[in-house]
């Protein structure tokens, strides 16, 4: 396979990843938590198998532990941590992040 048609390969499965992560933003809205965790699963594994970079504004947007979608004071807690100087981000499963 040649550059191009991985390119090709990539791109599409970039607007796929960010359509089922719409997708699961839309199914969390209307409570749908088992539909939303599925296609951030699914997302996930297209990531994982392409090994494709999401876009910036979606890099955070879901717990890379247990796959939920993150609302802050929903699904997560955001403190600022004075030891390192940065925010940390704290899921319900208790996967944190420093950004």
């Amino acid at each position: 396979m040649d550059n191009r048609q991985k390119k090709v390969i990539k791109s599409s499965v970039t607007s796929s990843v960010v359509k089922l992560i719409k997708r699961a933003q839309a199914g969390y809205r209307k409570n749908q938590f088992a539909r939303s965790k599925r296609y951030v699963e699914m997302a996930f594994d297209l990531i994982k198998k392409h090994k494709v970079t999401l876009p910036s504004e979606l890099k955070n947007s879901f717990c890379k532990k247990c796959h939920a979608l993150w609302f802050p004071g929903e699904t997560l807690i955001i403190t600022y941590d004075k030891k390192n100087h940065c925010l940390r981000i704290k899921c319900n499963c208790g996967y944190s992040k420093r950004i």
